[in-house]
This record gives structure tokens, sequence and C-alpha cells, in this order.
């Protein structure tokens, strides 16, 4: 299920929250996504099959998806690090790293079917908070709590959200 825009078509850029609200640090992608919303910005949250990611962010010019992962490798940082793939050939955007989806089609399924099927944004960064816990609730683990906020607060603040100033500035997260 989405909670999809009421006005502006698709032609301007969007933020996806993917995952599920309900399920601990899996609620990361939401929990960004409306807050987001309450700044005015071009945001919904995506709580359904990956694949209803194609409609939402098809003809964008820019779209950002935010979703929980699972640890990248041994001796990455724990819960909290953020991750920003801007290039979705890279080997490390791989479905290891999205290991608590509950869909068969999550993220990293999604952007492999619109490429295929030629169905993506013009430019697609997806950013990926490690989680570290992913049960039943709706209360966010401390350090992704502190990373969402980070998030949040660098794009609400960006003059353009969807623009270059802004997209360097999330790889400094």
């Amino acid at each position: 299920m989405s909670n999809a825009p009421e006005e502006g078509g698709n032609s301007g850029g969007i933020l996806i929250g993917v995952g599920h609200a309900e399920r601990q640090d899996d609620g990361v992608g939401p929990y960004v996504a409306k807050a987001l919303a309450r700044h005015g910005l071009p945001a919904v949250a995506h709580e359904g099959d990956g694949s209803g990611l194609l409609e939402l962010w098809e003809s964008r010019p820019a779209c950002i998806a935010v979703d929980a992962i699972g640890q990248l490798g041994e001796g990455q940082p724990d819960a909290g690090r953020i991750h920003v793939f801007t290039e979705i050939d890279d080997e490390t955007f791989a479905r290891t790293a999205f290991v608590h989806s509950s869909h068969r089609v999550g993220l990293p399924e999604a952007v492999a079917l619109g490429k295929a099927l030629d169905r993506l944004p013009d430019r697609l960064i997806v950013i990926g908070i490690v989680g570290a816990t992913f049960g039943f609730g709706c209360a966010l683990s401390p350090a992704v709590a502190a990373s969402a906020e980070r998030l949040i607060a660098c794009l609400a603040s960006a003059d353009e959200p969807f623009g270059q100033d802004a997209m360097a500035a999330l790889v400094q997260l």
C-alpha cells in the first residue's frame, strides 16, 4: 500500500519511503517519508510490494528511495549507518543488503524490473539505513532514529531536495 501524493502528477522528484512501519527498523523508510511530507516535500510511504514502486517513480526526473538494510559486510559499522547508492549496477546494491523485506519483490528486484522495462526515473538514489531490530513494533532503534533525523534535516533544509547539491550532501551523511 502507498500513501500516494494527492497532487502534482509525475512532473517533479519524489521521495519514496519503503518498508513496514510496524516492523521496527524496517519502518525507517515510511518514517522519513511521512516526516518530509509534513515539511511539504513530495514524499510517499510505500508499504506494499516492490512492484508498486514502478508506478510511483515512473516518468519522474528524480527519485530518492529510502529503505532499511542489513549489514553490508564484516567490519562495517552497526545500526544507523547510512549507505547512499547512486549507481544501481554497483555490486553492493544486492539482495543481500535488503534481507529484511517481507515481499517477494523488494527494492532491488523493483529496480531490476524497472531497468528491464525502461520504467526507472531519470535519476534514482537509494538510501539504505542499516537496521538493528526487525521484529514487531513501531519504534525505531535509537541509532536508526538518529540517522533518520539527520536525513530528514538534510532534505528538508535543501533549497532543491532533488538537485545536485542535495544529492552531494546525502553522500556525506
